[in-house]
């Protein structure tokens, strides 16, 4: 099998692609590769989510990184991808391993990297990787590995970026969806002193994520969207299957992707909290990004899709907030990292600063700054359809669509044709599945689901 990594690990099908054979491989090349660069640092942080026998595939990834000679600690549980971030940085770890496939369906199961920061592996180290695969025997059972519990020093370092003291003495309702995934309970314990009134769902282990992909997507979300508006809760917190996406539920039962939640979050580190820095723009975010950083005079950085070029920026340069669509978002002092669960904490921050639910936060801001809709579809398609999918995508060079004059056409990360409205639609290939996403952000839902619809009869045009 032709085994690589993409936007964020490798990932494959359990049973067909994800084989105890291909693991193996994966660990020992990830062995023999960081044996090359680790120098005498040779502690590793191993986690894993709770996708069926992610437990036994973290204790397979251990057992071999162990007998070739490394530090290896392997988390007592199930935990969040983040979790295993602050792992590698609070044991001054040389890298991390997180078995998960992360929001991909059931089926998955995955090898994520992370490097000394807490960051994802980059493309430098994961062909390092790649390069040593199947070329050395797979070391096993030479060596002890211990396990520890990584998850309460976690805990205590994610709320020290909140008001903890302000959110406590809240009582506005609260639903919390983990989607069943590794996140599930954290923000129940987080917040077990506090007068919030708590609605936990699907707190349990359950492999098949009751039948759905575990990704913060709105039409994956009824039973939240349903205990929102039950309880008359002013928010509900979502998380995906390890917990570094995240999305909301508004008061009025109303999803939240984010690019909503970007601008607030925005709106909230610059004025309740006091912050400046670079915001981090990828081709699928938010315009009411670039306006809001336009107009306080921060500084825009461009970069593609994939969170480990937003923690580059944050690595390198002071930034205050960057954001893929597909859920994660990154904030200054944090790792460089994405975190549903301080995403989570942080709009409760916000909520209990200014008194007011999310509705009424998201309409202020489009007073300010202006309204903007957006949705997403994703197509899968067969392996002989993508040569034709993309030469009709790359053949279409219009100079209006629905009557809007287009502002540019790029095509660095996929196609993206903005409006001089700033309006735009985007169509880009999925970096982990067989899937064409395409994005699209008007000022009504109606043009955004025409933008859609004009972006599928494109790309499947016979």
């Amino acid at each position: 099998m032709d085994i690589k990594f993409g936007t964020d690990g490798w990932r494959g099908i359990i049973a067909k692609d994800f084989t105890f054979t291909n693991l193996q491989a994966v660990a020992q090349a990830t062995a023999d590769y960081f044996k090359t660069v680790c120098g005498k640092n040779k502690k590793v942080i191993i986690g894993y989510d709770l996708r069926f026998f992610s437990e036994k595939y973290g204790g397979m990834a251990a057992d071999i990184l162990a007998s070739n000679g490394f530090n290896v600690t392997l988390s007592d549980k199930a935990v969040t991808t983040p979790t295993v971030s602050y792992g590698v940085v609070n044991k001054k770890a040389f890298f991390g391993v997180m078995i998960t496939s992360s929001h991909n369906p059931y089926e998955y199961s995955g090898f994520k990297i992370k490097t000394g920061n807490g960051a994802s592996a980059t493309k430098t180290e994961t062909n390092g990787v790649e390069s040593f695969l199947f070329k050395n025997p797979v070391k096993a059972g030479l060596a002890p590995y211990k396990t520890a519990d990584l998850t309460t020093a976690y805990l205590s370092f994610i709320k020290t970026f909140v008001d903890m003291k302000k959110i406590n003495k809240s009582s506005f309702k609260v639903v919390i969806e983990p989607m069943y995934g590794s996140s599930q309970g954290l923000l129940l314990n987080i917040l077990k002193d506090s007068k919030l009134k708590l609605f936990p769902l699907h707190h349990f282990r359950d492999a098949m994520f009751g039948g759905v992909k575990p990704e913060p997507l709105d039409f994956l979300l009824t039973d939240a969207k349903e205990a929102v508006k039950k309880e008359k809760a002013a928010i509900g917190l979502v998380t995906d299957g390890d917990g570094d996406r995240f999305a909301i539920i508004d008061d009025k039962g109303i999803f939240y992707s984010t690019q909503h939640i970007m601008p607030l979050l925005m709106e909230h580190l610059l004025k309740n909290k006091n912050q400046r820095g670079g915001v981090v723009i990828t081709t699928a975010t938010t315009s009411a990004a670039e306006i809001i950083a336009k107009r306080n005079g921060l500084r825009r950085f461009y970069t593609p899709i994939g969170f480990k070029n937003i923690a580059d920026l944050m690595i390198k340069e002071d930034i205050l907030i960057g954001s893929e669509e597909s859920g994660g978002i990154g904030v200054k002092g944090y790792l460089p990292e994405r975190d549903g669960i301080l995403l989570g904490l942080m709009l409760l921050e916000m909520i209990a600063e200014t008194g007011k639910k999310p509705s009424e936060l998201l309409l202020d801001l489009e007073k300010k700054y202006g309204k903007f809709c957006y949705n997403r579809l994703d197509i899968k398609y067969p392996a002989e359809q993508r040569e034709k999918i993309f030469a009709n995508i790359a053949a279409f060079t219009p100079e209006k669509m629905f009557g809007k004059p287009i502002k540019s056409i790029t095509r660095e990360d996929g196609t993206k044709y903005t409006m001089n409205d700033l309006s735009w639609l985007v169509l880009r290939p999925s970096g982990t599945e067989p899937i064409l996403r395409i994005y699209a952000e008007a000022k009504t839902p109606a043009l955004v689901e025409k933008y859609l619809e004009f972006g599928k009869k494109l790309a499947l045009k016979k």
